[in-house]
């Protein structure tokens, strides 16, 4: 019975050991599908699950303000435009009542009207608190053909607080802010004991509708509230006349008064102006330099603009964007231009915009992306105002910086011929991402390094991108393309702790070749769950995968090395069940099988009483 228990434990763990390897084999094969999917979810949801920092305002009050400034903006322009020929020897600056505060209208002249100028036109609303320092308390617009310019030193502190608050807006005229290097102009907003940091009742704001800003070494602050018009200091082009109205915020206009040298608007006059309108001008044109924006609800928003040049600028703070061109904003360049510390994103450019330049540009520490670009169509098809189905682009971000933003670095959404090269993009959840259909993306010769995830992503069916001779390191992986075209090459990574590439889904005329591909992750090329792409001639000599379970029980569990480890099991188990067998036997009695001869008769006896006996 003894000599079984050997071969019985032997048998035994020969069993356990096959058991485990199952278990493992299976394991394995569950972990690598669910690699897979892990793989194919990890990118941001498509709404954003990080959207930046909530706005702190009141949404329906604020609403409400928006809509009550734009129908004072098209009463002013009503009577403004029909003024010039329905009310006789009219000349000269003239105040409207708008209800809570007034509004001084400034008509076209030669001469740019100044705080001098100002000081004499409204000396109630334009009052000196010290050298150089005035308080604004009533609306200024600038017609066309007129310019206000501010110049070097002065500081406008505009009112804004729970009882009313005022703007400055050029409406089809100019407005030219010049500080100098040693004396910035500042525009802020004031509640009576500093700026006013309460948007729900409104904020005053500076706008320029049409006409054309020139704003050099100039700091703005604490300006705007909700809409991108009313955002702060907002650039904003128009294609429409417009006509005045009704409505309660204007409801109960006083007659309007004018400044000295004025007439006044007589009542039936104004009632007879409602659709007299003449005014031309369109798109808005500018040239920023030097201009510092801080804590505004909409940094610098412009929308329908051409030709726009902004320059060694600083945005921060924002509320919700730092830069936005909205909307049919062509030909702008932005040079060495930070936007940092805004709510959601840095800079964004929208759709309709074309030929935007970023150069030497920094976005770094905002809430959602550094930079986003939205090439995609106004419409998808017939639409009630006859929007055409066109895509955009023509963008380029050239040496720039985006840094530690809490989504994206850069996302480009849709459009064309769009790229990205020679610039440093670092620290955010994904570098540089190109979704929505967007083709023709450049992404060549970049610093992208320690994303949180991907280096680069390209992704949803349509997307197409040029990705080459970039440096990508840190993060978990270096580039990913899922449902899309990619052509990655010529490009250097490492320090990767999952794939160097993954490519993902229907990936159809996507290039994998040329790359030198170094990490500690589990596979250099991820492709197994992929179909349409080719991967050849890559350096993969700098991979060095990783100790998980899986790549041990891959390695371990070979055909030749599973027969060597069940016989070394087998070895064991016999080597330890036979030093059991002895172990047990040695307390034994060697010698308990064996009786001296005594005990088995009575000892020695003579022949004597052997034959007495018989």
């Amino acid at each position: 019975m003894t000599s079984r228990k050997p071969l019985l434990f032997g048998v035994l763990a020969i069993v356990f050991v096959a058991l485990v390897a199952t278990a493992f084999i299976v394991a394995g094969n569950f972990w690598k599908t669910s690699e897979a999917d892990a793989f194919g979810r990890n990118e941001i949801a498509t709404n954003g699950n990080i959207q930046g920092e909530l706005y702190p305002g009141d949404p329906i009050s604020e609403a409400r303000i928006v809509r009550g400034e734009e129908e004072r903006l098209v009463y002013v322009r009503t009577i403004a435009s029909a003024a010039r020929w329905r009310v006789d020897g009219l000349e000269g600056p003239y105040r409207l009542h708008t209800g809570v505060t007034d509004t001084l209208v400034l008509p076209a002249r030669t001469e740019p009207y100044t705080a001098a100028d100002l000081l004499q036109l409204a000396p109630d609303t334009f009052r000196e608190l010290a050298s150089s320092t005035y308080m604004l308390t009533e609306n200024i617009v600038v017609l066309p053909g007129a310019t206000l310019a501010l110049g070097e030193g002065i500081t406008v502190r505009m009112q804004s607080n729970k009882d009313a608050f005022v703007s400055i807006v050029a409406l089809g005229g100019s407005l030219t802010v010049a500080g100098t290097e040693e004396s910035d102009v500042e525009i802020t907003s004031w509640n009576g004991a500093g700026a006013d940091t309460d948007t729900s009742d409104g904020r005053a704001y500076v706008r320029v509708i049409g006409g054309h800003a020139s704003l050099s070494h100039t700091t703005v602050s604490s300006l705007g509230f909700w809409s991108g018009n009313t955002g702060g200091l907002a650039l904003t082009g128009t294609d429409t006349a417009g006509t005045f109205v009704d409505s309660n915020a204007n409801a109960g206009a006083e007659e309007p008064v004018a400044p000295a040298g004025a007439r006044l608007l007589p009542e039936e006059d104004l009632k007879s102006l409602a659709d007299q309108t003449d005014l031309d001008y369109s798109v808005v044109t500018a040239g920023i330099d030097n201009l510092t924006v801080q804590d505004n609800a909409f940094g610098l928003f412009v929308t329908n603009a051409r030709d726009i040049a902004i320059r060694d600028s600083s945005i921060s703070g924002s509320l919700v964007d730092g830069l936005v061109l909205h909307r049919s904003v062509t030909d702008a360049t932005v040079t060495g231009t930070t936007s940092s510390g805004n709510a959601v994103d840095g800079i964004t450019v929208g759709r309709s915009s074309t030929r935007v330049e970023l150069e030497d540009v920094t976005a770094n520490g905002n809430g959602r992306n550094g930079m986003s670009f939205d090439g995609q169509p106004l419409a998808d098809g017939p639409n009630a105002v006859g929007t055409a189905v066109v895509t955009y682009g023509g963008n380029r971000v050239v040496r720039s910086t985006v840094i530690d933003n809490g989504r994206y670095g850069v996302e480009l959404s849709g459009g064309e011929n769009l790229r990205v090269t020679s610039s440093t993009i670092r620290g955010n959840e994904v570098g540089v991402v190109v979704n929505y259909g967007a083709t023709g993306v450049s992404i060549i010769d970049n610093e992208i390094r320690d994303q949180r995830l991907q280096g680069v992503a390209v992704r949803e069916p349509g997307a197409q991108a040029d990705i080459r001779r970039n440096t990508i390191s840190g993060g978990d992986t270096g580039v990913y393309v899922r449902d899309a075209s990619a052509t990655v090459t010529s490009n250097t990574m490492n320090s990767l702790s999952g794939h160097g590439v993954s490519l993902l889904g229907s990936v159809p005329d996507t290039k994998v070749t040329g790359n030198n591909v170094g990490g500690y992750g589990t596979v250099a090329i991820w492709d197994e769950t992929s179909t349409g792409a080719v991967v050849e001639d890559n350096d993969l000599l700098d991979w060095h995968p990783a100790l998980t379970v899986r790549s041990v029980v891959n390695s371990v569990f070979q055909p030749l090395t599973f027969i060597w480890l069940m016989l070394g099991a087998l070895l064991v188990a016999t080597a330890f069940t036979r030093r059991h067998h002895l172990r047990v036997h040695t307390i034994r009695n060697p010698y308990e099988e064996r009786v001296p001869l005594t005990a088995l008769s009575r000892g020695i006896v003579r022949i004597d009483d052997v034959r007495g006996a018989r």
